[in-house]
């Protein structure tokens, strides 16, 4: 009788039968049912599937109270499973609170479940918050669906997300598309690709914005070859926007040439101290023998004049020792 299913309960989670007691509240909540023992009895259970068939009976029976069997079963239940089980039943808004307090475990479903909900509910704020401290997600897939949303906010972060995972030029384009330069900019100068840089360069120069043309320059100084930037200026009218950047690349230059100088200089002379080091350390011997006629290094006709001239200077010498 429906009368004595309470009493069965009772008896159930007295003998520490705690799956049979699970069990008969979610057959029969009307007459057995009470939330604390629920909460009490669902985190002793054996049987794991319990944790699925109670979230099950709560989404049904007491969809308000859901969140606080969630969190309860938190380091239980597998959430890739708990959302997986809520999205077929198409109630994931329902359990954000939940999804928020696992959420940094960084779990891939748990991360796009509540991303979805921020897209639905237009929190950019959030959106971006989560995105930078959980990055356990498909983000070109976001970036993609987020790229055509119709907030222009939304849009930055589809080109961020593109950012991110360095498909710099992706990213550039949908911010020349919305007109937000500065950021165009910015992740021209991240990509360190000159092309990407010179490209954004161009685009400024098509369209005639002067102030993003020096503005890039100055940001992407590294990147852009002067030969293009002088053919540019020229042939558009924008040397003035140019002249900071010609002014600071020549300096740039000028301090490269000095410093190889100086250490050429500094080369050339640590290689005649020590010549001068070899010469004077060498034997007195050794500098004869290179001056004499013996020098095998010589030929036959260089030997015989060497020899020539070392005996008249001989005789001249005895000569003058007879006189």
């Amino acid at each position: 009788p429906p009368r004595l299913w309470q009493e069965a309960c009772y008896l159930m989670v007295e003998n520490q039968e705690f799956d049979s007691a699970i069990n008969c509240m979610i057959e029969h909540p009307e007459s057995a049912w009470d939330d604390s023992k629920f909460l009490d009895c669902v985190v002793k259970v054996r049987n794991q599937e319990y944790f699925y068939k109670a979230a099950n009976f709560y989404l049904e029976y007491a969809p308000l109270k859901l969140n606080k069997l969630l969190t309860v079963l938190a380091k239980k239940v597998d959430h890739a499973r708990v959302v997986q089980l809520m999205r077929k039943q198409d109630q994931i808004p329902l359990i954000v609170p939940y999804l928020k307090s696992v959420q940094s475990e960084n779990i891939a479903a748990v991360n796009e479940a509540y991303n979805e909900v921020l897209v639905e509910d237009e929190d950019y704020e959030a959106l971006r918050t989560s995105i930078d401290e959980h990055d356990k997600f498909d983000q070109i897939a976001l970036a993609q669906k987020l790229e055509k949303h119709e907030l222009l906010e939304f849009r930055r972060i589809a080109a961020y997300l593109y950012k991110k995972n360095k498909r710099f030029a992706e990213s550039v384009r949908i911010s020349k598309s919305d007109k937000i330069y500065k950021d165009a900019i910015d992740t021209a100068a991240d990509s360190k690709d000159p092309a990407v840089a010179e490209e954004l360069l161009k685009f400024f120069v098509a369209v005639e914005d002067k102030e993003s043309f020096c503005a890039t320059l100055y940001t992407c100084y590294s990147l852009i070859r002067p030969d293009l930037v002088l053919e540019m200026a020229w042939r558009n009218g924008l040397t003035d926007f140019a002249m900071p950047y010609m002014i600071q690349y020549m300096s740039h230059l000028h301090d490269k040439v000095k410093d190889l100088e100086d250490k050429l200089a500094t080369k050339e002379e640590e290689a005649g101290d020590q010549d001068q080091q070899e010469t004077f350390m060498s034997p007195p011997g050794m500098q004869m023998l290179t001056n004499s006629a013996y020098n095998p290094g010589m030929d036959y006709q260089q030997q015989q004049y060497m020899m020539q001239q070392q005996q008249m200077n001989g005789g001249m010498y005895g000569q003058q020792q007879w006189q």
